[in-house]
């Protein structure tokens, strides 16, 4: 080895050991487990103020030495998707069994982080990394998916669009040629910069989100009266809005069909020379199945359409393998639609959460993010909240609108 080799390797090792601290293999692997846990319960817990930290799990991964060590990706989705343990039990009515939730708890944790553990490499970390995100951020893993890093981007860079998905990935990147202090840096200068010239945008006034609290069903309730009463007050809120589009809620009416038409022809009628149009969330049945398609209606003021909801929520609704019963995946229809001479980009529920349907919708670069909802069943929980900081990381990093209709 000559001079000037000898002197590269000796910069390049004192480079690596300033920001080192020597510690036991177990206690490093220890507090990438900690870190990682509180990472993911802080960054997921529905404050958008510590939403910041859930893109920082990349970078704590990538301390990673060994595979023991990746398995912090365990750790990081546990504590960021614990909420689905009380939530599908209150969706599937459990009671005091934890028997289902625990086991949907446990297999979306698995899914989540196998990419991470899987495609651990001592020697190229970083790639492992991106690759991971990659795998996560595309069908089919990305459908049955949550708590995907670069969600926070737009918490950190709103604005950027892809300049800000793709800061993140770089940063992993160059990692090792930077080191924590330099990286930490260019992610905070950058997140400053980009607040600063950053101005959310302001919502139209003419358009209105309507939340409502109907709740869901019992089976002790007298199901006709408490429908027809639900559709008395849509139609009450929405002749009470002229030159207005209004939203409702994932499901608000829970079926439509013909003789629903036929009943609100009148209403609809009087809502077009009222100049109100209506985007109602219902659900319609498919023809010779027993499955149907979750939608969002346009009528009144409004191009007669509705989008179909794309990724309903696996278990809940879409039976995996399963097209005639349920609410099968309907990836082919599209993202956006046109109204009111703009065009709308939509994520039902679900789709806030899961990275794919977000990021083709927002590739139609949508002038306003609608996202509907029906939440009664999990109105305990922090999965609201979540929802919510979700659909404003995806709307603040594309700067348009957010307008939220949620049922509770």
């Amino acid at each position: 080895m000559d001079i000037s080799e000898t002197a590269t390797v000796a910069a390049d090792k004192a480079r690596w050991r300033i920001p080192s601290i020597s510690l036991p293999a177990q206690t490093r692997t220890a507090i990438l487990f900690v870190c990682s846990a509180a990472i993911g319960g802080a960054g997921w817990s529905g404050n958008s103020a510590l939403n910041y930290f859930a893109l920082l799990f990349p970078f704590v991964y990538l301390q990673s030495r060994s595979r023991l060590d990746s398995l912090c990706a365990v750790f990081y989705y546990a504590a960021a998707t614990w909420s689905v343990i009380p939530g599908s039990q209150s969706f599937f009515q459990t009671g005091h069994n934890f028997v289902l939730p625990l086991a949907i708890w446990a297999a979306l944790v698995a899914l989540c982080s196998a990419p991470w553990v899987c495609l651990f490499s001592r020697r190229y970390v970083p790639l492992s990394v991106i690759v991971a995100i990659a795998v996560l951020a595309l069908p089919p893993l990305s459908l049955v998916t949550v708590a995907h890093p670069l969600i926070a981007a737009g918490r950190w860079f709103p604005g950027t669009r892809w300049f800000g998905l793709g800061l993140g990935v770089i940063l992993i990147a160059a990692y090792r040629r930077f080191g924590t202090p330099m990286t930490l840096a260019v992610l905070v200068v950058a997140s400053i910069a980009t607040h600063a010239r950053f101005h959310r945008p302001v919502p139209d006034p003419h358009i209105v989100a309507v939340n409502t609290n109907f709740g869901g069903q019992s089976p002790h309730d007298d199901i006709d009266s408490r429908l027809e009463l639900q559709e008395q007050t849509i139609q009450q809120i929405a002749l009470a809005h002229p030159d207005t589009l209004l939203i409702f809620p994932e499901s608000v009416i829970p079926s439509w069909n013909g003789m629903h038409e036929t009943r609100w022809a009148s209403v609809f009628a009087q809502l077009k020379r009222q100049r109100t149009g209506l985007l109602i969330g219902t659900t319609i049945p498919i023809p010779n199945t027993e499955a149907n398609r979750n939608v969002l209606l346009s009528r009144g003021y409004t191009e007669r359409l509705s989008y179909v909801q794309r990724v309903p929520v696996p278990l809940g609704m879409w039976h995996f393998r399963e097209q005639r019963r349920g609410f099968p995946l309907m990836l082919r229809f599209p993202p956006t639609i046109r109204v009111w001479n703009r065009r709308a980009g939509i994520l039902v529920c679900y789709e806030q959460l899961a990275f794919w349907p977000a990021i083709e919708t927002l590739a139609h670069n949508p002038d306003m993010l609608l996202a509907p909802s029906n939440l009664y069943w999990a109105v305990n929980t922090s999965i609201p909240a979540i929802q919510h900081v979700a659909a404003q990381d995806w709307a603040d990093l594309w700067a348009i609108p957010l307008y939220e209709a949620s049922n509770r």
